[in-house]
């Protein structure tokens, strides 16, 4: 064997076990319990962080279909809805007197009624900050004035001076954010949730909660276990098991579940990194007296990405913001 086959052979070992470690594995799985403290510990951050920087992008799609049926089960009336929408938010020193950003909107509808177009619009707006000075662009917007029934203004491109944001809006950045709910408190819910998928890899933590119906019993019996309306310490396994089931067959009678998934991401730093929620459902609507009922179907997602929490962010403004009609601020009333 020659020189050159000893070393080629001698490498391989080496050469496999870098392919293995350089291919886009699945990533380390992480208990559910530990990955529900991690997220926790992620919002508790991003509540009392002064946030100063960062970029934050966001699409939703909603497909709605809503049928009326009589008491024949034949289709009396149907309605539809597509919407879809993207924000792009880009912020450097938010709360300095450097502050500089740029919020980017744009949005697609289309509503219809019985085979009938009531609504077909596609809309964007533009909001940027810079030196003081907060500029407005709605020249794409104007579909939307028409939707709600307004007159477009004069002016689509406009400007007005801020100053020092967190002056101008009279908050202490300074502040935690107070949340309608104590984070912590989060926790046992979250723990309800049976179906955790939790990995971790490259240092981002990624959970997916898949809900279930029996998911949502499990949530729904919590939250009256919180509120006192039952004790389970004073029932029996079998009292408990009744009322379970007859929750599920209540709130099965009302909607069906193909997919309920919420993904929260926990990025190296600590901050949050994402929050995905998709949700395909079907909800059923008794009509009453008259024997028929409505079926209402929704299929949406709302996607959120979290990116450079307090990192220097890249704001691209447009070139001709001196162009922009100064609108005077208005003074406080005496």
């Amino acid at each position: 064997m020659n020189k050159f086959n000893k070393l080629l052979l001698s490498a391989l070992p080496l050469f496999a076990l870098t392919l293995m470690t350089s291919c886009d594995g699945p990533g380390t799985t992480i208990e559910d319990t530990v990955a529900n403290q991690m997220v926790v510990e992620a919002i508790s951050q991003m509540t009392t962080t002064q946030i100063d920087s960062f970029e934050i992008d966001v699409t939703a799609d909603i497909d709605y279909l809503g049928k009326v049926y009589d008491d024949q089960l034949a289709v009396v009336a149907e309605r539809h809805l597509d919407a879809s929408g993207e924000v792009n938010v880009k912020v450097n020193d938010l709360f300095e007197d450097t502050a500089e950003g740029s919020v980017e909107v744009s949005a697609s509808i289309l509503a219809e009624e019985n085979d009938e177009v009531l609504v077909n619009s596609q809309a964007g707006a533009a909001l940027y900050l810079s030196e003081g000075w907060a500029y407005i662009n709605l020249t794409e917007a104007e579909e939307l004035f028409a939707l709600v029934e307004e007159e477009a203004p004069d002016v689509l491109t406009m400007k007005t001076h801020v100053g020092n944001l967190a002056t101008f809006l009279e908050i202490d950045p300074e502040e935690p954010l107070v949340m309608p709910i104590d984070v912590e408190e989060m926790l046992p819910y979250m723990n309800t949730i049976e179906n955790i998928s939790a990995t971790q890899k490259d240092g981002e933590l990624t959970v997916v909660y898949s809900v279930t119906m029996n998911d949502v019993v499990s949530l729904y019996m919590k939250v009256m276990e919180d509120s006192g309306e039952y004790d389970p310490s004073e029932l029996t396994s079998d009292e408990i098991a009744e009322i379970r089931t007859m929750i599920t067959q209540q709130l099965s009678s009302l909607f069906n579940i193909t997919e309920v998934k919420l993904t929260i991401g926990v990025g190296e730093d600590g901050f949050l990194s994402k929050l995905y929620f998709d949700v395909d459902i079907a909800v059923t609507v008794p009509g009453g007296d008259d024997g028929g009922h409505e079926l209402h179907k929704v299929d949406a997602s709302l996607h959120v990405d979290i990116n450079n929490m307090n990192k220097l962010v890249t704001v691209d403004l447009p070139t001709d913001l001196d162009t922009y009609t100064e609108v005077p601020t208005e003074e406080e009333p005496t």
